[in-house]
Parts: structure tokens; sequence; C-alpha cells
């Protein structure tokens, strides 16, 4: 049982993707109607190496739009060791929970955004 479990890594990813949005304005947590709803339509996650509880791990993030689909991609690693990668593929929705295109702001926030095309 010291290994982590394998989708404890979706909840890491979670975490860096609230993470980035509050950092680009997008989530005020003093405002939690400014939270944006995005639908979760595709998860994958590739395990290159276990971790391990105690471990430290950085999650690094990247963004992208397509279409009226919002990417990310992660890497979770322990040090220089790449431990997983993942990717989540997301639709913003409206209240009423219909998907709805993208606001000028977030393809404004997500224009500046980098992207690698070989992490998955």
């Amino acid at each position: 049982m010291r290994i982590v479990h394998h989708s404890n890594y979706l909840k890491f990813f979670e975490e860096a993707r609230v993470a980035w949005a509050h950092s680009v304005g997008l989530i005020q947590y003093q405002k939690p109607e400014s939270a944006s709803l995005f639908a979760v339509l595709e998860t994958q996650v590739l395990h290159l190496k276990p971790s391990y509880f105690g471990d430290l791990l950085t999650i690094d993030l990247e963004v992208k739009n397509q279409g009226v689909r919002v990417l990310f991609q992660y890497r979770a690693r322990r040090g220089l060791i790449d431990i997983a990668l993942g990717k989540t593929t997301h639709v913003p929705l409206n209240s009423d929970l219909k998907p709805v295109r993208l606001t000028p702001e977030m393809k404004n926030i997500l224009k500046g955004e980098k992207w690698t095309e070989t992490w998955l």
C-alpha cells in the first residue's frame, strides 16, 4: 500500500487546473460565482512510474483552445523523473449546464498559453 493509487493522479491534475484558473483570474475565491463551468468530456492518464506516499510531486500544466473545447495536459514528476502524463478535455457550460462558446476573455487567456505537442 505504499504506492499512490492510480486514481489519485486525476485529483492531482484537477488541483493543478484549479490553481491555474485562479492564477489567470478565471476563479476568484472571494466570488464563488466567478468560476467558469467546464464539463469534463475526456480524461487520459499514462502511468510511467509509481509514486509513493510522502513523495513531493510537481504537476506541470499546459492548456489550449481547440474549437469549443479546452484541452489540458499534465506532467506529474518527482524531481526530474516523469511519473505520469495526463490529458483532459473540457467543454464550457452556461448556468443552465448547456454547452456554450468560450467568452472573448477566456479566448484571450488561452491564446497566451504555451503548448507542447509531444507530451502524450
